[in-house]
């Protein structure tokens, strides 16, 4: 019998081909026979993989940012692309001459990002860890395309007109957590925002601001900026507390699109991707447009906040724990003194009773770079 580190040791050999031949038979013979010990394997070579990836990244990192240095240098020489610009084109010429080490920095980020998205598409990456990282790595590179079609504007451009010619990039979903406009969604909606705009069908359309927000757990709050709000009535559900079982129903609101939709299922299991503690497996289909949203139970108490969804397998999202939320948002006092809502005001009613309650707390929240 063996203790956990030389089992360890054991398939650290095993998994690099070190093991003798006798050794492997009787390994092999094990493997076989214990399912805890064939997982254990499998987490190994997870973990080692993972490692693998990483300082892959930052070996291309470092790859690129030599790249862009050998570019600065003196000795490096522009030839006909300047040449062609400088004949047709001198405000152009000017410009490049002005952005170009921001032009190169971003071209080599674009490209850092692309082999990054690329990956994970190959290796059939269905994580929602890193399927969400997909999509903001994807935002990533709309926004620096952006700022490369700037560098050649009139520079001369007046404020006004610049954020006339802002063009939204993201929506997801938030919903009301205290009666004078704080409002929770998802880190990954609201990331490297320059404006943001919640809005539903009873409040319209208002300015809120950015409070704090925590990206290992996806949170962000954000509070309404607008000096002509007048704030909402009380939240008529409260933050669950305990720990749900799986099987239990629950439902969720969001905007997937410009209207609010309502689609329930079931908590599937305690964890969320990869044995995640902060989050369940829940048994509703979500897009991108869901991120932020409630999860309520069927007595109508907020359960979690939607987070995302595993592509490799159809139906399967994950929630943030409203425990997990609540502790979170205790522990900023010193920044926004939020108490989490309380009242418990929809048990007993039916779904469609609860639906029209919830829908004035729940609201599109609209993303501007």
């Amino acid at each position: 019998m063996t203790n956990r580190r030389e089992t360890d040791e054991l398939i650290e050999r095993y998994c690099l081909g070190q093991l003798t031949p006798e050794e492997l038979r009787i390994f092999e013979q094990w493997r076989e026979s214990d399912p805890e010990m064939a997982n254990a394997i499998d987490d190994h070579r997870l973990i080692t993989d993972s490692f693998r990836v990483y300082a892959e990244r930052i070996d291309l990192k470092k790859k690129l940012a030599a790249i862009h240095d050998e570019m600065e240098s003196e000795q490096f020489a522009f030839k006909s692309p300047l040449k062609v610009v400088e004949k047709s084109d001198s405000k152009v010429r000017l410009l490049w001459k002005r952005y170009r080490v921001a032009a190169v920095a971003a071209v080599a980020a674009i490209i850092a990002v692309s082999s990054t998205i690329l990956y994970y598409d190959l290796t059939g990456g269905g994580a929602v860890k890193n399927q969400n990282a997909y999509r903001e790595l994807r935002r990533e590179v709309e926004s620096i395309k952006r700022k490369q079609k700037a560098l050649i504007q009139d520079q001369n451009t007046s404020a006004k007109d610049q954020e006339q010619e802002q063009t939204q990039s993201f929506t997801g979903t938030g919903f009301a957590i205290t009666s004078d406009g704080y409002i929770l969604t998802s880190y990954h909606v609201v990331e490297d925002a320059s404006s943001i705009y919640i809005s539903n069908e009873k409040l319209g359309q208002v300015k809120v601001k950015t409070v704090y927000t925590d990206k290992s757990l996806d949170l962000a709050v954000l509070k309404v900026d607008d000096s002509d709000f007048k704030g909402f009535t009380d939240m008529p559900y409260s933050f669950k507390k305990s720990i749900s079982d799986p099987g239990e129903k629950v439902f969720t609101l969001g905007f997937p699109r410009e209207d609010l939709v309502y689609n329930e299922g079931s908590i599937s299991s305690y964890t969320g991707y990869e044995g995640d503690t902060t989050a369940y497996q829940i048994s509703i289909p979500v897009n991108p447009g869901n991120s932020g949203g409630p999860l309520f139970d069927g007595q109508g108490n907020l359960l979690g906040i939607i987070s995302g969804k595993n592509a490799s397998a159809e139906g399967a999202s994950f929630a943030v724990k409203s425990k997990w939320i609540s502790d979170y948002i205790n522990k900023q006092r010193e920044v926004a003194n939020i108490s989490v809502p309380s009242r418990k005001n929809l048990k007993g009613a039916d779904r469609t009773s609860q639906i029209k309650k919830l829908k004035d707390f729940v609201f599109m929240v609209k993303v501007y770079n």
